[in-house]
């Protein structure tokens, strides 16, 4: 512009720039509305047509995509359900059970496996052949499975089926209706089930379960099951014997049954045998009878399982009788210890009376005459001895040898010592005879307590005893050492008298004979009579030993 001012001037420029402005705004409307406008509008137009289309393509696209997608899921849908089918058909084919479909019919239109093993038709033979011509199921059976309540909720039961060579076995049947879209009946599917080898179980267990009522019921001896406190079951023997019918069972109280002694020893041993603490089985009871009557029962318990809980099987033997016996062997026995008893004291006073009439009778008429004869044969003396004073001279030493005798054979019957001087000088003399009688035997005496300290009643009966056993260590032992002992060991007073011959087996039978077998018996008889206890020990080559003991009343405490 500064280049161009000298040619023309400023005025000039100021004026070519104003009619440049003027033309601009008198033409730029029409130029707009002429030109621009219509080519801005097709612009737009063009615009928007190419969004559009643009849209209508990714439209498309999707449209593509989703049909796509669907297409594939509709294909693995049709793969799972035919994976699905498949196994399915391969669970019925190998299903333990006979699966059969039919038609609303009758007609089969499948037939798997198993049911070709158990009818004996294949699935070819049996198509388009009715259920009741193949497997014998009755039509009056399909009836009732096919229609009314039966085709709506099914049918289950036992059938006889019947095979193709015709044998004929049971079965299980159950039945299920197959459903239509629209609520209509398509068919059914039948399920069979061999149960034969389930009728022959159910049959055994009849019979075991008869066998067993049978032996239960005519058992000789109460059974029942005890549980919770409560008798859940009990046979007729039982209730024979507490006097009662089975319709008392559910209202029977064990504790109004057994004795009201005996229930608290009965109920704790119930109690630990149900808690597995170890009790005893077997206990003995009074049980009452509903008559009022008290009856002695043998009782045993095993502990069981009794829906689902453990219970008692309880076993009762009425041993009434039996304890009738027992209790008159008992009282015979005490009659016969009583007898025994005074027998032995009549005896022992028998013979202390026969020792005595023997020492002061016959021995003193003995000695008188001993005397007489030596006072005649001393008036004799001084005169020529003649042939009847050498006659009485001979007399005098039979005279003595009898008063020995006498004296020896009352010493036997009763020794005198026992009453003079006690136990333990009359132990001494006898030891001493003893060993004078049999030299080859040595006698050892152990005498441990003082003869205050044996009670008087028990004096007579260690005597004898010992006196027994050292005469049969004379006779059978064989030993050459006898000891003789008397003590007092924890709190008893005991008598023992052993040797060391050749012993014997005490588990061997001796049978008392003519000439004696008794001792043992009477030793045993002794000890016992007096609340004592008699003890042999020995084997062959082992010597034998007797113990005696008696237990020694207390000493009163002040």
């Amino acid at each position: 512009m500064v280049l161009l001012e000298p040619l023309f001037g400023s005025d000039h420029l100021t004026m070519a720039f104003v009619d440049s402005a003027t033309l601009i705004l008198v033409c730029f409307p029409s130029i707009y509305f002429l030109l621009i406008k219509p080519m801005v509008r097709d612009l737009f137009a063009k615009a928007e047509a190419e969004r559009a289309l643009t849209e209508v393509q990714a439209s498309n696209e999707f449209l593509r995509q989703d049909a796509e997608e669907r297409i594939r899921a509709e294909a693995l849908e049709r793969t799972k359900a035919d994976a699905r089918i498949q196994f399915q058909a391969r669970i019925l084919a190998v299903v333990q059970q006979a699966v059969v479909a039919t038609g609303k019919g009758g007609v089969i239109l499948y037939w798997n496996r198993f049911a070709e093993w158990m009818f004996g038709w294949t699935e070819e033979e049996v198509r388009n052949q009715t259920l009741a011509k193949v497997t014998g199921f009755t039509s009056e059976a399909a009836k009732s499975g096919l229609s009314g309540f039966g085709a709506v909720k099914g049918w289950t039961g036992e059938v006889k089926a019947i095979r193709r060579d015709g044998s004929s076995f049971p079965a299980y049947l159950t039945c299920s209706t197959i459903w239509r879209g629209d609520g209509s009946v398509a068919g059914f599917v039948y399920t069979f089930m061999d149960i034969t080898e389930r009728k022959s179980a159910e049959a055994a267990i009849r019979d075991s379960e008869e066998k067993y009522s049978t032996v239960v019921e005519n058992s000789p001896t109460g059974i029942f099951i005890y549980r919770n406190g409560r008798l859940e079951f009990a046979n007729q023997r039982f209730f024979q014997m507490v006097g009662r019918s089975q319709n008392d069972l559910a209202a029977m109280d064990v504790a109004d049954i057994i004795h009201p002694d005996d229930w608290a020893m009965v109920r704790e041993m119930w109690r630990r045998r149900l808690a597995g603490t170890g009790a005893s089985q077997d206990y003995e009871c009074r049980i009452l009878h509903s008559g009022g009557e008290t009856r002695w029962i043998s009782g045993r318990t095993a502990l069981i399982r009794y829906g689902g809980e453990f219970a008692l099987l309880g076993n009762i033997q009425d041993i009434t009788e039996r304890h009738k016996a027992e209790q008159a062997l008992r009282d015979s026995r005490e009659t016969l210890h009583r007898l025994s008893a005074r027998l032995m004291s009549a005896q022992e006073s028998e013979r202390q009376r026969v020792a005595r009439e023997l020492h002061d009778s016959i021995g003193q008429s003995l000695s008188a005459v001993k005397f007489m004869v030596e006072r005649a044969l001393d008036e004799q003396a001084e005169g020529p001895e003649s042939p009847q004073t050498r006659s009485l001279r001979a007399v005098v030493p039979v005279i003595q040898s009898s008063v020995e005798e006498v004296r020896r054979i009352s010493m036997a019957l009763r020794p005198t010592t026992l009453d003079d001087l006690g136990l333990l000088a009359t132990i001494a003399w006898f030891t001493r005879e003893f060993q004078a009688t049999y030299p080859h035997m040595e006698v050892e005496r152990l005498i441990e307590v003082e003869e205050f300290e044996v009670p008087e009643i028990l004096k007579t009966n260690i005597f004898r005893i010992m006196q027994e056993a050292m005469n049969n260590a004379a006779k059978y032992s064989q030993a050459s050492r006898v000891t003789v002992a008397l003590r007092q060991v924890l709190g008893d007073l005991q008598l023992v008298v052993g040797d060391n011959g050749v012993g014997f087996n005490p588990g061997e039978i001796r049978r008392p004979t003519s000439a004696g077998g008794f001792g043992l018996a009477s030793m045993r008889e002794r000890a016992e009579l007096f609340g004592g206890s008699l003890i042999l020990t020995s084997s062959p080559s082992e010597g034998t030993m007797i113990i005696a003991r008696w237990p020694l009343p207390e000493e009163p405490t002040s």
